[in-house]
């Protein structure tokens, strides 16, 4: 899977160069190049699934050769590893409840897989990291929070989590 910005100024790039750039060269937010379709058995057999093979199965395409499919299916493991219930609102709506999470926060979730994918890349492909591996944060909410909690321990990446002036 190849990403390109959408400012379209910079060359498409792979899933391990767009997740440790964080932004195309252009200043765009990177896009995969296609959006995979799911197979009917697999929207069928989501009442039988867990929350680890879901998640595995959806994110799988987009990460392509960068990571081997066993440390993938770690990742998306340590990073759905709380309750996350469908509650019924309506005949046929239900709500996917994401803030039951460490933080109680839905950024949880994208904390959590962003952060153990840069652990892995830091650890497997050191090669692509130029110096050292910053993630930048600016919040007056509680985005902090959970990127703090995702990237807790996870080896070779520094957090900066920035707040407004008496926040």
């Amino acid at each position: 899977m190849q990403y390109y910005s959408l400012q379209r100024n910079s060359e498409p790039v792979s899933f391990c160069d767009a997740t440790i750039q964080g932004q195309a060269p252009d200043r765009g937010v990177y896009f995969p190049s296609y959006i995979p379709k799911l197979d009917t058995s697999f929207i069928n057999e989501l009442p039988q699934m867990s929350n680890e093979d879901i998640a595995f199965q959806v994110i799988r395409p987009y990460i392509g050769e960068d990571m081997d499919e066993l440390a993938l299916y770690q990742i998306v493991s340590e990073t759905v590893a709380f309750d996350i219930p469908l509650v019924p609102i309506h005949s046929g709506i239900s709500s996917l409840e994401l803030y039951h999470g460490p933080t109680l926060a839905f950024k949880d979730i994208g904390a959590r897989f962003m952060s153990r994918c840069l652990g892995y890349f830091v650890k497997h492909r050191p090669e692509k990291i130029k110096g050292k591996l910053i993630v930048l944060v600016a919040t007056s909410g509680d985005t902090g929070g959970a990127v703090a909690n995702g990237f807790y321990q996870v080896e070779g990446v520094e957090v900066v989590i920035l707040y407004p002036s008496g926040k």
